[in-house]
C-alpha cells in the first residue's frame, strides 16, 4: 500500500549533513537547495529531507497552537534496510567512522547509530532478509 516516504531532519549545517549521508552512508543527493535544504535518496522511494535549523524556526513561526508544538518536540529514529547482509554494511560504515550499538529484536538485528547532528538512525535486518541479501 505504501512504498517509500520522506523524513525531514533539521541539521546544523546542511552541507556537512549532505556529505555524511552521501559520502559516509552512500546515498544519493537528488535536490540541492543549498544552503538551507537538500533531499537525499535513501533507496526504494525513501527520501531524507535535510533542512537548516533556521528553516525550522521559520516553519514554527508560521504555524500556531498544537502544530507548532508538534514541530518543536518529539523524537524518532530513522531506519534503513541494508541491501547487503547487515554485518557487511556495519563493517563498511565502521571503516568510514560510524559507531554502532547492536541489539536483537526477535529474529532481527538492529544496528543503532547517529548522524553528525546526533539524530538517531538504525540499520534493520531480519534473518530472512539477510538470507536474501
Amino acid at each position: 500500500m505504501i512504498r517509500g516516504g520522506l523524513v525531514r531532519l533539521y541539521v546544523q549545517d546542511v552541507g556537512q549533513a549532505v556529505r555524511f549521508y552521501v559520502e559516509t552512508l552512500g546515498m544519493k543527493l537528488v535536490e540541492d537547495g543549498a544552503p538551507d535544504s537538500a533531499v537525499i535518496d535513501a533507496g526504494d522511494g525513501f527520501r531524507v529531507a535535510l533542512a537548516s535549523h533556521a528553516s525550522r524556526t521559520r516553519a514554527i513561526e508560521e504555524v500556531a497552537g498544537s502544530a507548532a508544538a508538534t514541530l518543536s518536540s518529539g523524537s524518532l529514529s530513522v531506519g534503513f534496510l541494508p541491501k547487503v547482509p547487515i554485518e557487511e554494511a556495519i563493517a563498511i560504515y565502521e571503516n568510514r567512522g560510524v559507531t554502532f550499538d547492536l541489539t536483537r529484536e526477535g529474529s532481527a538485528i538492529v544496528a543503532h547509530f547517529r548522524d553528525i547532528d546526533g539524530h538517531p538512525l538504525h540499520l534493520y535486518q531480519t534473518l530472512e532478509d539477510a538470507a536474501r541479501a
